[in-house]
């Protein structure tokens, strides 16, 4: 149960990274406040998905929260790194995100990283 809660919090985060993302194209520069609290007071575009995302930070550190009662940190953590694949991967699909060789170096090293972890121990 502990790992099913692991990854609803992967989902969770990855979906929030990106509304964050999203949210951020379309709001005012954080540099200008008070431009930024006005857009935000007036409820204008990408003040949904700040909040949004913002929502599914904290109900992905509910799952987060779940999920260390049930599992040791080292493999509840290896599944947290999922997420770096997920993001990266929506955002190439969904957000028209530059392909790099460098991402996707770390993608195979996080897939080698939670694929160590998870390898069954031979004694």
């Amino acid at each position: 149960m502990g790992i099913l809660w692991a990854l609803v919090s992967v989902v969770l985060v990855s979906g929030a990274q990106l509304l964050l993302r999203a949210a951020m194209l379309s709001l005012p520069p954080v540099a200008d406040v008070t431009a930024l609290f006005w857009h935000l007071i007036q409820f204008k575009p990408g003040t949904g998905l700040l909040f949004l995302g913002l929502c599914g930070y904290v109900a992905s550190m509910a799952c987060w929260f779940c999920a260390l009662k049930r599992i040791p940190l080292a493999k509840a953590y290896a599944l947290l790194s999922l997420s770096y694949i997920t993001v990266w991967v929506a955002a190439l699909l969904l957000q028209n995100e530059a392909f790099s060789w460098t991402g996707l170096a770390g993608v195979l090293l996080v897939m080698a990283g939670v694929t160590t972890i998870f390898a069954p121990v031979r004694r």
